[in-house]
């Protein structure tokens, strides 16, 4: 009777307790991340208007200095960030160097501004981690208090890169294992995200997604025709992760068995991308977040926009710069829909966003918190929708996710078994570990969270 009485008061205890580190972890994460974001775009902006012959010197020059930056200050700012942060939570139980957020935003900043083909998520998600990791040595946390605030700084920086603290918050939850939502992180998360949130609209950071009010009128033929979208999206999604995934088996193989210099494959990198851009356009460059409006507001975009996109962004991170990978995947989807959208006889604008959201929730094995960023970003009259393409995406891309590092908690399919509270690219279907954070079989954290 005594516990009866006095539970709902330690509950209440527990309730203001990580209310009040949430907040905290909010208002710093929003302050830095968006003091990045600002950088960021402010270097974009004088790139923005160089003639081509500019971005072709800048472009591999850009690579070297990334793969110097990385290779000798922070080799886990290699890639899209979020990677990092992942591994970090499931092996050190959230502990990362804070020295890596600068290094991180640097080498972002000298990919992204030239025309590396990148996202700017990853590295907010990274840096969020970082400043949540300081503050709990600050603090004096447990393991187990350290892997929550961690937790939602990963989700405050989300928050503030796409303007969604509530999909921001589940983002930052789900993406660290498929097929499991950590329901005890969901209350602090959520405090985080909303705080960083405000905090960056105080500070003067807008988001803009155009979107459609055409209404669909949802039949049994749009359900077919939301199937194949689906399906096809997951596909795309699929396509996307084996060729980043080829590109990180051929540096890890050169790495390993030639000995090659970490700093040479963003120097390929960045050359590569100028030759491709001489043949397809700048526009697939940098966040091509102008290809991302196009699409969601319903004009036409290049039947092949998605293609073209798809392959600079994993020439741009398999092979070593730094930068985030779920905007790219946001065009990646939306260009894609768009044109789908065609021969499904869907409004653009609306084959658009039900792209974004499908190759997105595929990609990242992350289909709940894209159901939710669709409905944030574009109002709630697609939410069935949504749901239809999200789902069926995040089945058909299998035991795989641009993510490798994320821990297995949901058998998709008894046909394609897979071991489960394992990350994916620690089983047989799983990808290579990306080869700048190689690490022996027996260094898994002392604590794992209950195998995840």
């Amino acid at each position: 009777m005594i516990r009866r009485i006095w539970e709902p008061m330690l509950m209440g205890r527990q309730l203001m307790v990580w209310l009040a580190l949430g907040t905290l972890t909010g208002i710093l994460v929003g302050v830095v991340a968006t003091y990045f974001l600002k950088l960021l775009f402010w270097s974009i902006g004088h790139t923005a208007h160089w003639p081509f012959w500019m971005v072709a010197i800048a472009l591999p020059l850009g690579g070297l200095v990334t793969g110097v930056l990385i290779h000798y200050f922070a080799p886990t700012a290699a890639g899209h960030g979020t990677e990092a942060v992942i591994r970090a939570v499931h092996r050190e139980s959230g502990a990362i160097d804070w020295k890596v957020a600068p290094i991180k935003a640097i080498a972002t900043i000298t990919t992204i501004a030239p025309g590396g083909s990148a996202g700017k998520e990853g590295p907010s998600a990274q840096i969020g981690a970082a400043v949540a990791s300081f503050l709990a040595d600050v603090l004096k946390f447990s393991s187990e208090q350290r892997q929550k605030i961690v937790i939602c700084g990963i989700g405050a920086g989300f928050a503030v890169v796409f303007g969604t603290p509530v999909a921001g918050a589940i983002l930052g939850i789900e993406v660290l294992a498929i097929g499991d939502l950590w329901y005890d992180m969901l209350l602090p998360s959520f405090a985080s995200s909303v705080i960083a949130y405000e905090v960056a609209k105080f500070l003067g950071l807008t988001w803009h997604y155009p979107g459609t009010s055409v209404a669909v009128p949802f039949t049994l033929g749009l359900f077919g025709k939301l199937l194949l979208l689906s399906v096809a999206a997951g596909l795309v999604a699929y396509l996307f992760v084996l060729l980043l995934d080829s590109l990180h088996q051929l540096m890890h193989k050169l790495l390993t068995e030639r000995h090659w210099w970490m700093p040479v494959f963003p120097l390929i990198s960045g050359s590569a991308l100028a030759v491709l851009m001489l043949l397809a356009g700048r526009q697939y460059g940098g966040l091509s977040l102008l290809l991302l409006s196009q699409a969601l507001s319903g004009h036409a975009v290049p039947a092949l926009a998605f293609a073209w996109k798809l392959i600079m962004v994993a020439i741009t991170l398999g092979l070593g710069m730094s930068g985030g990978i779920i905007t790219p995947l946001f065009v990646i989807g939306a260009t894609f829909g768009s044109m789908a959208a065609g021969f499904l006889h869907l409004p653009p604008a609306v084959g658009a966003e039900l792209g974004m959201v499908a190759v997105t929730a595929s990609g990242a094995n992350v289909p709940i918190a894209l159901v939710v960023m669709g409905m944030e970003l574009f109002g709630a009259r697609l939410a069935p929708e949504f749901l239809i393409v999200a789902i069926p995406a995040f089945i058909v891309i299998g035991n795989h996710s641009v993510y490798p590092s994320q821990r297995v908690r949901l058998q998709k399919s008894p046909f394609v078994p897979i071991p489960q509270g394992r990350a994916l690219e620690e089983s047989e279907q799983g990808p290579l570990p990306l080869p700048w954070t190689r690490t022996k079989p027996d260094q898994e954290s002392k604590k794992t969270r209950g195998a995840v």
